[in-house]
């Protein structure tokens, strides 16, 4: 059974997982399923959604941590895949058509497809899915702190990577792995702010983390975050 609260401008979604010989209620963030309550036969949905929504600062944040690149497996409906740092549904929809397609809507990820699915077309479309929104999101968000900081990239690439999440070359052209659409706001906020930074210092200086905090107070507690991910990117 799914449930869901809000949170402020957020909405969690929860799997409520029930056995009898369940005495105590837990809480817990998995990759690949999202948030998941165990619990009994007796806790009302109410109950349920008031803890929830009593553990949310935590479960956002186990969100941020573990929104990182992930293997797709197989593709069903009912897989989730990661967008902005949260875990959401998959649901394809098979039709007589030639072509994959694929739509973030009401908080689901909907894959239009052919009769016969191909597991590699439907990589291949969730793939542009994140280049995509990298374009559009990442290039508002390098213009914006580029007129803050004063520091203007030659040129964006977004392209894979199987080991940054960006890259700044000698020549100021700045290149983004699409695959940091999987990270929370906040962290996709410290990669654009720490590439940036590399305009002025091309290296990890002293004076290039004074940059980076300038315009992220809390930059050490991302890029902790961010080293943890590369490794299994």
């Amino acid at each position: 059974m799914i449930e869901s609260i809000d949170y402020g401008t957020q909405t969690i979604e929860f799997e409520v997982q029930r056995k009898k010989a369940c005495k105590n209620t837990y809480i817990t963030v998995e990759r690949d399923i999202g948030v998941v309550v165990k619990t009994n036969v007796d806790i009302s949905i109410e109950e349920l959604k008031t803890l929830v929504k009593s553990k949310a600062k935590w479960i956002l944040k186990k969100f941020e941590e573990i929104g990182q690149s992930i293997d797709y497996g197989k593709i069903v409906t009912g897989s989730r895949l990661f967008y902005m740092g949260k875990s959401y549904y998959i649901e394809l929809l098979k039709e007589e058509r030639i072509n994959y397609e694929i739509e973030f809507i009401h908080s689901k990820f909907i894959i239009k497809t052919p009769l016969s699915v191909e597991q590699n077309k439907l990589n291949e479309v969730i793939e542009e899915f994140y280049k995509q929104k990298a374009q559009e999101k990442i290039t508002k968000l390098v213009n914006k702190y580029s007129d803050i900081m004063k520091l203007f990239p030659v040129k964006l690439y977004f392209k894979n990577s199987k080991t940054k999440w960006a890259s700044c070359s000698a020549s100021n052209k700045i290149s983004f792995n699409p695959e940091v659409m999987k990270l929370a706001s906040s962290l996709i906020k410290y990669v654009v702010i720490h590439e940036l930074a590399h305009i002025q210092y091309k290296n990890h200086s002293k004076d290039f983390w004074n940059l980076v905090k300038k315009n992220m107070s809390d930059y050490q507690k991302k890029e902790e975050i961010l080293r943890g991910f590369e490794k299994k990117l």
